[in-house]
């Protein structure tokens, strides 16, 4: 059986479009599909042939997300950032707790993953789960989950945004974050944003770059996304 697994997966790596009658026949031994999946995917150099794989891989666990949940916990980052873009990828709500499960994960670059994996899920639970970014040591995991955020209302999230915007940091990483927070209220138009920007627009500062890349994000923000309500 496993030889045919493994020749039926090498065809179906060099069709240029996956046959659906292959793809069918993939999923009736989906359990050792996956497990030859993610042994290709992680030894494998090429970056086209893992983009490849992932697909191959988010298409034989659609529906199944669990299927993934045993090899989450590799040591190996490489492979848990791979498998965090395959989770993403199958658009399924019921991937969300198993990117939760990498959400802490030592290294950056799979903390960036699920950001973006969870973002393109969509969805409450998906936004629910990109809290725990709120409060990463990373400054630009932080960013990157507020770049990331779309036009939906969040109440957390706005509520957090306004928090950075009304810190005390003008730092360049803190202004930074601050005119990225303003950005992201201004897409998903929060309403108790706007006497708060509205605020930072008509403060007259004595110093600082910070202050008034600030006080010219808040004016802008106020012009896009006020000015007609």
């Amino acid at each position: 059986m496993s030889t045919d697994v493994d020749s039926l997966i090498a065809a179906m790596l060099e069709a240029e479009w996956p046959q659906p009658v292959d793809l069918a026949r993939l999923r009736t031994v989906a359990s050792e599909a996956v497990v030859r999946l993610v042994d290709r995917l992680e030894h494998e150099p090429g970056a086209l042939r893992r983009r490849r794989i992932c697909e191959l891989l988010a298409d034989v666990v659609a529906g199944e997300p669990g299927r993934l949940a045993p090899y989450l916990h590799t040591p190996s980052w490489y492979l848990a950032r791979n498998l965090a873009y395959v989770l993403g990828e199958i658009r399924s709500a019921g991937a969300v707790p198993h990117l939760a499960a990498l959400a802490r994960h030592p290294e950056y670059r799979v903390r960036r993953e699920v950001i973006d994996a969870l973002h393109k899920l969509g969805g409450g639970a998906a936004r629910a789960a990109l809290a725990v970014f709120f409060e990463d040591p990373d400054a630009r995991i932080r960013r990157h989950c507020i770049d990331g955020m779309g036009a939906v209302y969040d109440p957390h999230a706005a509520g957090w945004l306004l928090t950075i915007v009304q810190s005390r940091d003008f730092t360049p990483e803190g202004t930074s974050l601050k005119e990225a927070a303003v950005a992201a209220l201004a897409r998903m138009r929060a309403d108790e944003a706007r006497p708060v920007l509205e605020q930072v627009a008509r403060r007259r500062w004595v110093f600082g770059r910070g202050r008034k890349l600030l006080q010219d994000a808040a004016r802008g923000a106020l012009a896009q996304a006020y000015s007609s309500r």
